[in-house]
C-alpha cells in the first residue's frame, strides 16, 4: 500500500516528483537561501503562514523532506487524514497546548529529521505577522536543532475571491536563527525567541512584523 504514514517517504517523494517542475514553472517560484538549510541533522523550518497550501510550496522548495504540523481538523475525514499523513504531516490541535504534537515533533528532531512549523499557529492576513506561540520556542531551544526562518509570499493570492490564479510565489530560507538566551530569565526566553523569529521573517518579507489579525 502506497500510503502508510508520516514516516513512509514513498508518497511524499512521488508527489514531489510530479509537482515540483510544474509548480516552479506555473507559479514562477523564486527560491532563495537553500544553502542555509543543513544537509543533515535536526532542522526546524519556521514559516510564516498565509494559506492552507503553504506546506505544499515548502515541500517543493525545501532540499529535504519536511514533516509538517497540520491542523487536526484535516483528520476528521479518515481518507484525507491518511493522505495527509502519507505526505509526512502530523496533527496538532490548535488553540491549546498540544503535548502530543510537541512529542511527535521532538521525535522527528531527535531522529535528525526536518520539521516544519508555523510559529503563528494559524493563517495571517498577507503583509502581517502574528505572535509566535510558545511551542515554537520549545522546539527551537532543543539541543542540536538548527532553526531556519522561512519567508513565504504569494500563496494567499492563488484562490483569492474563489477564482484560481497563478501568482508568483517566493520562498526564502534565512540563515539559522540565534537561539542563545542563556542570560535571560526562564520566563522570558520563549518570548525572546519568538520575537527574533518575527524580526527576521518580517525583514525578509519587507514589512513590520506586528499583528493579531488572523484568518480562519
Amino acid at each position: 500500500m502506497l500510503i502508510a504514514g508520516p514516516r513512509d517517504e514513498r508518497l511524499y517523494k512521488l508527489v514531489r516528483l510530479l509537482i515540483r517542475i510544474p509548480f516552479r514553472l506555473l507559479f514562477r517560484m523564486r527560491i532563495e537561501g537553500i544553502e542555509n538549510v543543513p544537509t543533515h541533522g535536526a532542522v526546524l523550518l519556521a514559516v510564516n503562514h498565509v494559506s492552507n497550501i503553504d506546506p505544499v510550496f515548502i515541500g517543493v522548495a525545501a532540499p529535504r523532506q519536511a514533516h509538517f504540523m497540520a491542523k487536526s481538523e484535516l483528520w476528521k475525514s479518515s481518507a484525507l487524514g491518511h493522505v495527509v499523513e502519507g505526505l509526512s504531516a502530523f496533527p496538532v490541535r490548535r488553540g491549546e497546548a498540544d503535548r502530543e504534537a510537541i512529542r511527535t515533533a521532538v521525535g522527528y528532531l531527535s531522529d535528525g529529521c526536518v520539521v516544519g512549523i508555523f510559529p503563528e499557529g494559524t493563517r495571517q492576513r498577507a503583509g502581517r505577522l502574528g505572535t509566535a506561540l510558545p511551542g515554537f520556542a520549545l522546539l527551537a531551544l532543543r539541543e542540536g536543532v538548527t532553526t531556519i526562518p522561512v519567508a513565504l509570499s504569494g500563496t494567499d493570492r492563488i484562490a483569492r475571491g474563489g477564482i484560481p490564479r497563478l501568482p508568483r510565489v517566493s520562498v526564502t530560507f534565512g540563515a539559522s536563527l540565534d537561539v542563545g538566551v542563556e542570560g535571560l530569565p526562564r520566563g522570558e526566553r520563549h518570548q525572546e525567541i519568538g520575537a527574533r523569529w518575527m524580526t527576521r521573517v518580517g525583514a525578509m518579507l519587507g514589512h513590520v512584523p506586528a499583528s493579531s489579525e488572523t484568518v480562519e
